[in-house]
């Protein structure tokens, strides 16, 4: 037995998982978790006999990821939903596509190439339609980047391909929006790209990582089962917990830490809003980079850190409506819908920091029911419309939010205009909502940005300049989709710590 005390902070993803694995490695781990419930941002609760996520959830790599690692090196009981077509796509209000999990899938090959037609013969329409003109655009900084030449973007995708770890180097210095530019000035392509980086990244690709896009884009496709856990989002953390509890770990509801003791420079334990302390040998994190410092004190950390912490960025939200149907309305090959808007790909989410809507929104539209049976009472759907947005918790973001789910359920339900007489119930989440289960002034979907600048080797690590305080969390040290940083980075801390 190894014998030393750990106190972890918070049992969303990555602090379930960490003390998952330190329990079973022999620590005495105790976990404290402020809410009544487990699982933070990645909580799923019932509801009239359905079973929701309280965000809007698909996992990219589902069972073969960091997810699958975790749970068989704790001997957990998670299962997952993989389907095949996973996704449905209408791009730019004119092509109806299904997407495979695997790129060279001929299916995927063709809808490829006939998008691609389709997109050509319409391209004075597309074009018409965006909020700027492709004049504007050219004059803008990045047109005056390099283009990849044949033989050097062959060379570039086979890299891409072999996940060679230099070029990621390289491409953390670039954002996805530049790269694209270097590639392409097809409208088509580039609004798919700027939509997939919203939905795996929650930045614009003006602002993502080139080199985070790609590492996750090709270990969906290399890994191909991308999925949702049975049972809803809470599996995840839920499953590490179950092991964590077995092997004696000790999960604490309710207790909220109000302060990290560090005394010398070394931490010391963890105080809560009760009044209870807990004295510890190491203290991890999961409430984020911010809040962390927050809990401890400045005046344990050097300048340099709190000035470095103070310029990070977080990712931009997503806020949701979910609807019970009485019935099962829709009915697509594939069990998530994406609406690509018909705009402008470099302003897609211009909208956000503008305080507006959008006029065609991006819709991720995940049916759980559609992955597990089991989330919705028999014969009914569960659907789940998410929309990007902003994430400062103020009055007027809050109505901003809103007014842009006013207009993802008008879009929805232009598109799907059987659904309105088939709702038993529907309720909105957004930004407020988030903030409540976090305890943050924000409602990010994430954590930190993905953005250039804070990936690869400028991401935060684990170890912070406190003896014995970490950070685990989609904030410190993995690449990946959402919660999948998340548990990358309680395998790694799990690691350094031994």
């Amino acid at each position: 037995m190894n014998g030393k005390r750990v106190v972890v902070i918070g049992s969303g993803p990555g602090g379930a998982g960490v003390a998952a694995l330190l329990q079973r490695k022999g620590y005495q781990v105790t976990l404290l978790e402020r809410n009544n419930f487990y699982g933070g941002k990645c909580w799923t609760f019932e509801k009239d006999g359905f079973v929701v996520d309280s965000g809007v959830h698909m996992f990219s790599m589902g069972p073969t990821g960091q997810h699958g690692e975790l749970n068989r090196k704790v001997g957990g009981d998670l299962e997952w939903c993989v389907r095949n077509p996973s996704e449905h796509l209408l791009m730019g209000g004119m092509i109806h596509s299904d997407l495979y999990q695997s790129l060279i899938d001929p299916r995927n090959v063709y809808k490829f190439v006939r998008a691609g037609v389709i997109g050509r013969l319409n391209r004075k329409k597309i074009k018409a339609a965006a909020s700027r003109a492709l004049g504007d655009l050219e004059k803008e900084a990045y047109r005056a980047s390099k283009r990849y030449g044949l033989s050097e973007l062959i060379r570039v995708f086979s890299r891409i391909h072999r996940q060679d770890e230099s070029l990621w180097l390289e491409l953390d210095e670039i954002t996805l929006q530049e790269f694209m530019h270097r590639v392409t000035d097809d409208w088509g392509q580039l609004q798919g790209v700027a939509a997939l980086s919203m939905l795996l990244l929650v930045v614009p690709y003006s602002q993502a990582s080139a080199a985070e896009f790609f590492w996750c884009v090709t270990n969906i496709f290399r890994h191909r089962t991308l999925g949702v856990p049975r049972g809803g989002s809470r599996e995840i953390p839920g499953a590490f917990l179950r092991a964590f509890r077995r092997d004696g770990g000790e999960l604490k509801l309710g207790s909220e830490a109000t302060r990290i003791a560090v005394e010398n420079g070394k931490v010391r334990g963890v105080e809560t809003t009760v009044g209870e302390f807990y004295p510890a040998d190491v203290v991890i994190s999961n409430a984020g980079i911010k809040r962390t410092v927050e809990l401890v004190g400045e005046e344990h950390f050097p300048q340099e850190y709190l000035d470095w912490v103070r310029g990070l960025k977080y990712s931009y939200s997503f806020i949701t409506i979910k609807y019970g149907l009485e019935r099962r309305v829709i009915q697509l090959p594939s069990p998530s819908f994406f609406n690509i808007p018909n705009v402008d790909p470099d302003h897609m989410f211009d909208y956000i920091d503008e305080g507006g809507a959008p006029a065609d929104p991006f819709l991720f539209t995940p049916m759980p029911s559609e992955w597990d049976t089991y989330m919705a009472p028999p014969g009914r759907q569960l659907v789940i419309v998410g929309v990007p947005g902003p994430i400062e918790v103020t009055p007027e973001k809050v109505e901003q939010c809103e007014r842009i789910l006013d207009r993802a359920e008008e879009r929805f339900l232009e598109i799907f205009p059987q659904v309105e007489e088939h709702i038993q119930w529907k309720m909105r989440t957004h930004i407020a909502h988030t903030s409540s289960i976090t305890g943050k002034p924000t409602g990010e979907c994430i954590g930190l940005a993905q953005c250039v600048g804070q990936t690869g080797v400028h991401k935060p690590s684990p170890r912070t300049p406190v003896e014995g305080l970490w950070l685990v969390g989609a904030d410190a040290g993995a690449r990946g989709v959402g919660t999948e940083q998340a548990v990358g980075s309680a395998l790694y801390l799990a690691n350094l710590l031994g």
